[in-house]
C-alpha cells in the first residue's frame, strides 16, 4: 500500500507542475488472501478465455466455460469492477489483460 500511495503522490506532484503523467494500471491487494479471494482459479480461466476469444454475452461465455450462468455473471461483475473484463454496450465481453504479476513480501 505504501508503494501505491507513493506512486499516487508522485503523479500528483508531477501533474501540479504541469508535467504529463502516464496512466498506469495497478491493482493493490492488502495481502495474498485478498488477492486469492478475487483472482480465483475459475476467474483466471474466465480471463484467459476472454483474452483468446471475446464472447457476445454471459450465456455464451458460461456455455464455453461449462459453468453455471449465475456464477459466471457474478465473476464477470467482480472482474469488470476491477477493470479486468470489458463489457461493451451490446453486452459483449472481452479482456485486454496480457499479464498479471504479483510481488509477495515475506518480511514487512
Amino acid at each position: 500500500m505504501r508503494e501505491a500511495a507513493a506512486d499516487v503522490a508522485a503523479a500528483w506532484k508531477a501533474a501540479e507542475t504541469g508535467q504529463t503523467v502516464a496512466a498506469g494500471d495497478r491493482l493493490v491487494f492488502r495481502d495474498w488472501d485478498a488477492l486469492c479471494a478475487v483472482l480465483t482459479p475459475k476467474r483466471l480461466d474466465l480471463l484467459r478465455h476472454l483474452r483468446r476469444s471475446p464472447e457476445s454475452g454471459i450465456r455464451p461465455l458460461a456455455r464455453a466455460l461449462g459453468r453455471d450462468v449465475r456464477r459466471v455473471h457474478a465473476d464477470v461483475v467482480a472482474l469488470a469492477e476491477l477493470g479486468l473484463v470489458v463489457r461493451a454496450a451490446d453486452g459483449g465481453l472481452s479482456s485486454e489483460v496480457d499479464e498479471i504479476a504479483s510481488t509477495i513480501r515475506i518480511a514487512a
